[in-house]
């Protein structure tokens, strides 16, 4: 396998230092607790961290894919991608903004990378849950009055 992944993730946020390199993750992904679907996420991230293993140029494609609840399966993302020689490491960040969600249960973002002629070297998998939470109203007086010393 020409490329290990050291680190992936799904967040809410996610900035790479442009001096130093570092990648800086925010807000993980697991679980989503809403009263209620569809709903649109302002913003999903996926992050990952690559390491070469053969020292030469690394010419492919980077494909993203959404397993939703119901089995069905959707192309979210693709794109190319490229690690010359001379680069050990790499770092990618996919932002999705708007992302919809239209369903509660389990849901797995699969992120495959191919080279040559579609041949897959690689895969991640990013899981996170959409549950169903009552809606608690904010603001709303309690029924009985406190008790009130003096």
């Amino acid at each position: 396998m020409p490329l290990k992944i050291h680190f992936a993730a799904l967040s809410l946020g996610a900035s790479v230092d442009q001096q130093t390199g570092s990648l800086s993750v925010f807000d993980v992904l697991e679980d989503i607790r809403t009263p209620q679907v569809p709903i649109q996420l302002q913003s999903v991230v996926i992050s990952l961290s690559f390491e070469k293993t053969e020292p030469e140029d690394f010419n492919g494609k980077m494909l993203i894919h959404l397993l939703t609840p119901d089995g069905r399966q959707q192309v979210v993302g693709n794109g190319d991608m490229r690690i010359p020689v001379e680069q050990q490491r790499m770092k990618a960040v996919f932002r999705y903004g708007n992302f919809p969600i239209t369903m509660f249960g389990q849901h797995r973002f699969v992120l495959s990378w191919v080279k040559g002629t579609n041949q897959k070297v690689g895969e991640a998998i990013l899981d996170f849950n959409v549950l169903q939470v009552t809606q608690v109203a904010q603001g709303v007086a309690p029924a009985d009055k406190p008790p009130v010393s003096h």
